[in-house]
């Protein structure tokens, strides 16, 4: 029997940051064995945790007046009697729903509205019982369920506060093992009468809280996911409009797609301290302001007030940080107008001064034009210059160098991201501009640097700013050839790698959605339509693998054959990109084993790595070496 284990988990007031969520399929499958298996599918599909079903032996819920004449009692039972007895799955059939919750690893959970049921249920295995608003205070049943060792999910339609709250003194007397989800029973129930704030009530009465829902539309969830929720359960069907009490106030699998995608993104939005991601750094470093001399300070002075104003970039020490370094004296001198940072007042190794290191690779660094002259004492095996659309224009014409040259072609030209699967024509044009510039940037740079043939590092595109998903991805890389073709290079003289990229890439101050060469199936169909190779960012992949359930080991050795440079850093979620290897989640042990049998240049991508006489690079070189010299 499948079990995620997420309900314990939950039960068990573990520090969790996830929503266990429900779909309900309840009796919407009108008894047939084939709707309800498919509408199990589709709530996998949607990314539910469990599906929910409801069993009845009738004999035992009503009496056999009812049953033989229902309408020798309410008028509703006219129509309620020959329903359920309609609609009522055969022991059988929930044998064979098991077997494919199982095969898609799905928790089952059933509601048992009788003695007999419960006993049937826990002897099929499910993860919980989910206990009806109308059973709430059937305290034998509950006790009887209780006896199987499963949690009861109980809803609390129907009843009073009073209620509750006795019925809930009641349970802790019986020692159950429960959970309140609060409820609204109408079918479909109208927002006026939802009360969501008195969740708050019931986390007075049970730790664990839920939400079971009968309204329309998807965002009531989400806003008790919000409020603390930790379960939530809505009903799912394929016709809002078949006969039957619950479909009425049901959703389509698109609507539980989209619920479920709205509850793990408030997930992630929740958090649990105040962090910032990289486009804030950006955005930070470009509005922000920092602590700039009004004239030129050399070493050994002592640092006053009246020595400073406040100017961007913020990239040095911030104004409500500065009085940690009055009367400090520096160890380094500061031109007038170049912003203050915390190193300039410590002892800092320089670049010339790092220490040899022993990779069994061509390692490199990273720089740009301007301050090539800091890193070229390293007389690294290569050198990667990453170039921006400004740098292109530059006459850049350095010493000879034993290095191998690698240049990072731009990713953005006048505000725009260069994208040669875009649909916009222009952009396409003017992309193919930027890289075409770059192919010749790279060959008039790499006379200085003749001893290998260089490498032209470049983003192919496929990002959109507000399109998170896109169902056919081969639509990218077909454009991608179309118009890689256009191109004038020659394969002998300059090789050509394109750059996976993470799924949620930050640019131009906010964060965008890439489609385009992450699957490997992509990448391998561009890269043997040309006979390219790639550039392999390990934090890109981590990112997109985190994102998609992916083993980054099994993605690893999938791209390998293709990889000529590598780009390294550390990685977490779906968007913490460019950390210091061992403050993110890659596992390097199992990663750098699938490299290490292949020959290519490669170097740390750690962010803001350069600044600084490059400590941050320096710091990860320095980790690599220590553990991974043999793979790199």
């Amino acid at each position: 029997m499948f079990d995620s284990g997420k309900i314990k988990k939950i039960f068990n007031q573990e520090d969790i940051d996830f929503t266990y969520i429900v779909a309900e399929i309840g009796i919407n499958h009108n008894g047939s064995l084939k709707i309800a298996i498919e509408l199990l599918e589709a709530a996998k599909d949607a990314g539910v945790d469990a599906v929910k079903f409801q069993k009845r032996d009738l004999e035992s819920i009503y009496s056999k007046k009812v049953l033989e004449d229902a309408n020798s009692s309410e008028w509703s039972f006219e129509y309620l009697i020959p329903l359920l007895k309609e609609v009522e799955l055969s022991e059988e059939d929930y044998r064979i729903i098991r077997n494919r919750c199982d095969e898609l690893e799905l928790d089952l959970i059933v509601t048992p509205f009788d003695e007999v049921s419960a006993k049937f249920i826990a002897e099929l295995g499910v993860s919980a019982y989910k206990i009806a608003s109308a059973d709430m205070t059937n305290i034998p049943l509950l006790k009887k369920c209780n006896e199987y060792g499963l949690p009861l999910l109980i809803s609390t339609g129907m009843w009073t506060d009073e209620d509750i709250v006795k019925c809930s003194e009641i349970y802790k007397i019986d020692k159950l093992k429960y959970a309140f989800l609060l409820a609204q029973s109408t079918y479909p129930a109208s927002y006026e009468t939802l009360n969501l704030k008195y969740l708050e009530k019931l986390k007075e009465v049970t730790p664990i809280v839920g939400y079971s829902g009968h309204e329309r539309g998807t965002f009531i969830p989400v806003a008790a996911v919000a409020m603390g929720c930790k379960i939530i359960e809505k009903h799912i069907t394929f016709d809002v409009n078949q006969k039957g009490p619950d479909h009425k106030a049901s959703m389509l699998p698109d609507e539980w797609k989209e619920m479920v995608y709205q509850i793990r993104m408030l997930e992630k939005a929740m958090g649990s301290s105040k962090d910032i991601n990289q486009a804030e750094i950006q955005n930070k470093e470009a509005f922000a302001k920092s602590a700039v001399p009004i004239r030129d300070l050399p070493i050994g002075h002592v640092l006053i007030k009246a020595d400073l104003v406040y100017k961007s970039p913020g990239k040095g020490i911030f104004p409500h940080e500065i009085h940690n370094f009055i009367g400090k004296v520096l160890k380094k001198p500061i031109k007038q107008d170049h912003y203050i940072n915390k190193t300039d007042f410590e002892d800092t190794i320089s670049i010339a001064d790092w220490e040899e290191f022993s990779f069994s690779k061509k390692w490199g660094a990273k720089c740009r034009f301007h301050d090539y002259d800091d890193y070229k004492v390293l007389n690294s095996p290569s050198i990667e210059f990453h170039c921006s659309q400004t740098d292109l224009d530059i006459d850049f014409k350095p010493e000879i160098s034993d290095s191998e040259l690698i240049i990072h072609a731009p990713e953005i030209f006048d505000r725009q991201l260069v994208d040669i699967c875009s649909e916009d024509e222009y952009i396409v044009k003017e992309s193919l501009n930027i890289l075409q510039r770059s192919i010749d940037k790279t060959l008039e740079i790499s006379k200085y640097f003749p001893k290998a043939k260089p490498k032209l590092v470049m983003h192919l595109g496929g990002m959109y700013l507000n399109k998170r998903e896109l169902s056919d991805t081969s639509i990218l890389t077909k454009r991608a050839i179309q118009n890689f073709k256009k191109l004038n290079y020659d394969s002998n003289l300059i090789d050509i790698l394109p750059e996976n990229l993470p799924p949620r890439p930050w640019y131009l101050g906010g964060e965008w959605f890439q489609h385009g060469f992450m699957l490997t199936k992509d990448m391998i169909e561009f890269c043997n339509y040309f006979d390219l190779g790639i550039t392999y960012d390990i934090c890109h992949a981590s990112l997109y693998c985190n994102e998609f359930g992916i083993d980054l080991a099994d993605y690893t050795r999938e791209i390998m054959p293709l990889v000529k440079h590598i780009h390294i850093s550390d990685a977490y979620g779906n968007n913490g990109e460019g950390v210091q290897i061992g403050e993110g989640s890659i596992d390097f042990d199992k990663v750098l084993k699938e490299v290490e049998p292949y020959e290519f240049t490669w170097m740390p991508e750690i962010w803001s790595g350069h600044l600084h006489q490059g400590s941050g690079t320096y710091k990860c070189m320095q980790i690599l070496n220590k553990k991974y010299s043999k793979e790199l």
